[in-house]
């Protein structure tokens, strides 16, 4: 089958691809859609997996293959695909904390690809860049009417920035919040804060990004000048009224820092951005205890058998847009050209087709 490889140097479309055989509790899934994410890049600048690797964690495609003792899926029913597979049976899961699972937290890598005669590793449980994968059926949720290229981003984007303003955020009517980074996760962050009530800004360096977070539900927005010091992006959002929650989704130090000194005492933050490996930041602990409060839990403390649903049932109902995250739709032998977009900043989600050469 089709799929791409990262050895470590470059990516390499390939037919040769092939993939081990069902085990218990495991679904066999084509992929029609993939997202293209931050953190696949990262995974690609820091060398942060094992070699060669099939990235991609943002699926969406239909049942193929049922393994032993699955029931309630069909072969040719549309789902998509979580990064989520806690165990169920450790210390963490049983605690009701699935999100700390002592066994899959991190995304143990597993080596379920062949090509040419040697082992691949997987990527947060899915490998979303190669044509066909298994997985177990417990990440598996129904999407039936929505198109695979957005379906694809609920797995991350959509529940990451949603739940990181939501859930994380507690955001109330009438609250004042910030969106650092208007990306996929930070416009899903945005919609989320929208939707409760508030009053939101989003901040980016990129000035184009103003006409994104609008459309998203933004009343403001607030460009970030370049080469800004924390403090003065914190005087920045400061100048805008007290605000009580500010939602990083960049993983930028200057930003972390600014979110942190920037919102109110009492105020709240969620660093949910992520940061290449070995960045620090530095705030003043005056920040903390004075009463702010510090957040930040893996896909926004999104609770995928909950919520994963609610978020299917309202992208059908049309209370969140998803359609307009999608800003370009590339062949999957065209990854390159989708990551390029990507880092540059012209996309705020990118998607792979892979029914199209």
């Amino acid at each position: 089958m089709r799929g791409v490889i990262w050895d470590g140097q470059q990516l390499i479309v390939t037919d040769e691809l092939t993939l081990r055989s069902l085990g218990p509790g495991e679904v066999r899934v084509k992929v029609l859609a993939s997202g293209v994410c931050h953190t696949d890049i990262n995974m690609m600048d820091a060398g942060l997996v094992g070699v060669p690797v099939i990235l991609g964690h943002e699926a969406a495609g239909e049942v193929v293959e049922l393994g032993a003792g699955v029931a309630g899926f069909t072969p040719g029913e549309a789902v998509m695909v979580g990064t989520q597979a806690p165990c169920g049976t450790c210390r963490e899961c049983l605690r009701g904390e699935p999100e700390n699972c002592d066994v899959t937290w991190g995304f143990r890598p597993s080596q379920p690809f062949g090509w040419k005669g040697k082992p691949v590793y997987s990527f947060a449980n899915v490998s979303s860049f190669a044509g066909e994968i298994v997985v177990r059926a417990s990440q598996l949720y129904r999407t039936a009417g929505i198109a695979p290229e957005q379906a694809a981003l609920i797995g991350c984007a959509v529940s990451t920035g949603y739940y990181a303003a939501r859930k994380l955020g507690r955001i109330h009517a009438g609250d004042r919040v910030v969106v650092f980074g208007v990306g996929g996760i930070g416009v899903n962050a945005i919609q989320a804060a929208k939707l409760a009530g508030a009053e939101v800004f989003a901040a980016d360096v990129n000035p184009a990004k103003e006409a994104v977070a609008r459309s998203f539900g933004a009343d403001g927005f607030l460009l970030v000048p370049a080469g800004a010091t924390s403090c003065a992006l914190a005087d920045l959002v400061r100048a805008h009224g007290p605000i009580d929650v500010a939602v990083e989704c960049s993983g930028a130090p200057v930003a972390v820092e600014a979110a942190i000194h920037g919102v109110k005492r009492g105020g709240r933050v969620v660093l949910i951005g992520m940061a290449k490996p070995g960045t620090t930041a530095s705030f003043s602990l005056e920040a903390v205890t004075g009463g702010r409060e510090i957040i930040s839990v893996m896909n926004g403390g999104a609770r995928p058998e909950q919520d994963y649903p609610e978020l299917i049932r309202m992208i059908r109902e049309k209370q969140l847009d998803v359609a307009g995250q999608v800003t370009r739709i590339w062949p999957l032998a065209q990854v390159a050209q989708a990551i390029a977009a990507l880092r540059a900043g012209e996309v705020t989600r990118a998607a792979l087709d892979h029914t199209i050469t």
